[in-house]
């Protein structure tokens, strides 16, 4: 399932909002479409127009892509994920490189894939750049890390960067980075984590860090939290190991829509129970 007819719309709102995150989320979701034609399509029943994509490839480890879309209000940068665990294993290895922040340090992997895609990308931006504009990053896993990252290199060369919601992401960089980016941002900041999901933990703590307020997605209840949840990421390495095939697919609550566990699902189901209350 798509879920491209649930799209309620981005909500300009400094506070978590259900609808702006399920929209997000889908428009991660859109991501993963080959066909650009479709793309724009989709984009064009929520109101919004397609103004391009650039693919990202770092061979043998990666291949991504980021597209972008605008309105009169807001212009949204989307970068896809992975399907594939392999890509994650080979970029396991957490090798610092200078940040895209004034001292901060980043995962040189995940840096490493997007600086070549980095001129496209603004370029694509710069073309329905307004100051009416709010600029929204989000991204889905691998996506997720790389939202930051473009976060960062757009606030370093003077752009405001007014909100991002990222889905399943790895931490992409150390605790400067996080304090920078976390500084900067100028609405909303939020990283969406479902339970159960152990890409979230990779790489490892204390030397990289998750700019951004956590949101974490149950089947029956949404958290918010900052703090470490040591028991939580063991069940979550749990369910990882007993769920990962030969072919290191990803599991199903690290997708955006597999089933009823995965993030889009319950989304919906955090949007309904909000609209409920």
């Amino acid at each position: 399932m798509n879920y491209y007819d649930k799209f309620p719309g981005i909500n300009q709102t400094e506070s978590y909002d259900e609808k702006t995150s399920l929209s997000l989320a889908i428009a991660c979701h859109l991501a993963y479409e080959k066909d650009e034609n479709k793309i724009a399509l989709v984009v064009e029943s929520w109101g919004y127009q397609f103004d391009g994509a650039i693919e990202i490839v770092k061979k043998p480890d990666v291949d991504t892509q980021c597209y972008l879309m605008s309105n009169a209000d807001n212009i949204v940068v989307v970068f896809r994920g992975s399907d594939s665990l392999k890509d994650w294993f080979a970029n396991f290895q957490a090798v610092y490189d200078p940040g895209p922040l004034k001292n901060t340090k980043a995962h040189e992997g995940f840096q490493d894939s997007l600086f070549p895609a980095v001129i496209g990308i603004t370029n694509l931006l710069d073309n329905v750049f307004s100051k009416n504009k709010k600029i929204w990053i989000t991204g889905h896993s691998l996506g997720g890390a790389l939202s930051s990252l473009y976060a960062g290199m757009l606030i370093e060369n003077k752009y405001r960067v007014y909100g991002i919601y990222t889905f399943a992401s790895p931490r992409p960089g150390n605790e400067a980075f996080k304090v920078g980016l976390n500084n900067k941002i100028i609405g909303p900041h939020f990283r969406v984590v479902n339970f159960g999901d152990v890409v979230p933990h990779i790489p490892p703590e204390p030397f990289y860090s998750h700019p951004g307020a956590r949101v974490i997605l149950k089947e029956e209840v949404r958290e918010h939290s900052d703090e470490s949840w040591f028991s939580q990421r063991i069940e979550a390495l749990r369910v990882f190991i007993s769920n990962a095939t030969e072919t290191l697919d990803v599991t199903d609550n690290h997708r955006l829509s597999a089933d009823e566990e995965s993030y889009i699902p319950r989304l919906i189901k955090d949007l309904e129970r909000s609209d409920n209350e």
